[in-house]
């Protein structure tokens, strides 16, 4: 039995057009990670400033709230393989001129926050993308099989490309991990090179009426569902103190700990390793004892605690445990809520609001983490830290308001066949 379930796991790498494609994203996905690690690095050397170092999440944060709508509508729109084309074509550039100025010694905190800014916009635009990508490339029975192997890509990158990004800093510097990212991209656009002809081909939407009335429909809903309301705001709410983490970690590690390569990149991959173990913990056993209402509190009662410990951190082996903490807690919230959203949103209108829940959260991430940072420059990294804890404790009080348990959910959309889905899942 256990061998027939492990097959069925893995069984859509058996599809080659699949495998090229997972194997394409698990390559890109590690250069990602590396990438943030080399750009934190070389921003801290380059500024003294812990607003500036901060501001990096948030710069890639910001496209999402400003593109995913429009990147949704194209998802549907045009032919998706040359829209991902496009956009790793994008992201091979931006890193390939961040290359270009890290060997030509002329990087600057500028020229990194652009690179980030501009990221972003290529990640915004793709992620609908790929997707809405996968069921074209994969018969129907194995899309169960492609969520698996998506999740494990995405941790076998958490894990292995900081570590990297940390080895290659120590051995050669940023310019030569922002060129494995390009040639990462690179290979995206390669694996996208074979079986040209999708399976089922997008078809254009009939014209933008349908957007601005799909997006009508789906906003009126929003509104008179309490469920959906209450996902809005306990994703807002999360999202303004989750982001903190990616904002102010690299500060404390970097300005205040003072960790050299290796242990940067070791530390944000035991972040990654307890984002793993947080989710193999929901599957294995938390959600057979606890509601997603609870285990939402939970992740984020622990986070708040992290970020007070976070503050009176004084020694590096400390803070490889807290980053492992941080990542279980995480994962344990945001799976919630997305489990959450998606019990909530009736199925006529999930692409688009999914779209809106990715929007908002988002950008109330970029949003936290530039106010997070200005903080820390004027009044230190660790007091902020213990304010931001003592706030997120505050906003779990607000936050029962908002009870993800039960959730209705409502069958009948206003105009189930003329409602558009910007992208399929989110």
């Amino acid at each position: 039995m256990q061998k027939t379930q492990a097959s069925s796991s893995f069984s859509a790498l058996a599809s080659g057009p699949f495998f090229r494609l997972w194997a394409a994203a698990l390559a890109s996905g590690t250069a990602v990670v590396a990438d943030q690690t080399a750009a934190r690095w070389a921003l801290n050397h380059l500024s003294a400033s812990a607003f500036v170092l901060s501001l990096l999440s948030s710069t890639a944060a910001i496209p999402f709230l400003l593109f995913t709508l429009p990147a949704g509508y194209l998802a549907d729109a045009v032919d998706r393989r040359l829209l991902l084309r496009a956009t790793s074509i994008w992201q091979a550039l931006v890193a390939g001129t961040l290359a270009f100025l890290g060997f030509r010694g002329a990087l600057s905190p500028a020229a990194l926050l652009a690179g980030s800014l501009a990221s972003g916009v290529g990640f915004a635009f793709g992620a609908p993308v790929w997707t809405a990508l996968i069921p074209d490339v994969v018969p129907a029975e194995e899309l169960p099989s492609t969520v698996t192997l998506g999740s494990l890509q995405m941790n076998l990158s958490s894990v292995i490309g900081p570590a990297l990004g940390g080895w290659l800093l120590a051995v050669s510097g940023p310019p030569v991990v922002f060129s494995l990212n390009a040639l990462g991209f690179l290979g995206v656009v390669a694996a996208l090179g074979h079986d040209r002809h999708d399976r089922s081909p997008a078809k254009p939407p009939s014209g933008a009426g349908d957007l601005g009335r799909s997006l009508a429909e789906a906003f009126h809903y929003a509104l008179g569902s309490a469920a959906v309301r209450a996902v809005l705001a306990r994703n807002l709410l999360f999202a303004l103190f989750v982001s903190a983490i990616p904002a102010l970690m690299p500060v404390i590690a970097l300005k205040e700990l003072r960790l050299d390569p290796a242990m940067l990149g070791l530390l944000f991959t035991c972040m990654g390793t307890g984002s793993v173990l947080g989710g193999l913990a929901l599957h294995g056993w938390a959600r057979r004892y606890f509601s997603t209402n609870r285990l939402t509190f939970a992740g984020s009662a622990l986070l708040a605690a992290i970020y007070l410990w976070l503050a009176l951190i004084q020694h590096n082996p400390t803070c490889l445990l807290v980053a492992a903490m941080a990542g279980a807690a995480w994962t344990l919230a945001a799976s919630e809520l997305w489990l959450a959203a998606q019990r909530a949103i009736a199925p006529w209108a999930r692409g688009r609001l999914n779209a809106a829940v990715l929007m908002l959260s988002q950008g109330a991430m970029g949003a936290g983490g530039i106010v997070w940072g200005a903080a820390a420059q004027g009044f230190g990294t660790r007091a902020t830290l213990l304010v931001i804890g003592g706030l997120f404790v505050a906003s779990l009080a607000l936050a029962r308001r908002w009870s993800l348990d039960p959730l209705g959910l409502p069958t009948t959309p206003p105009s189930e066949e003329r409602s558009f889905p910007l992208c399929r899942n989110v």
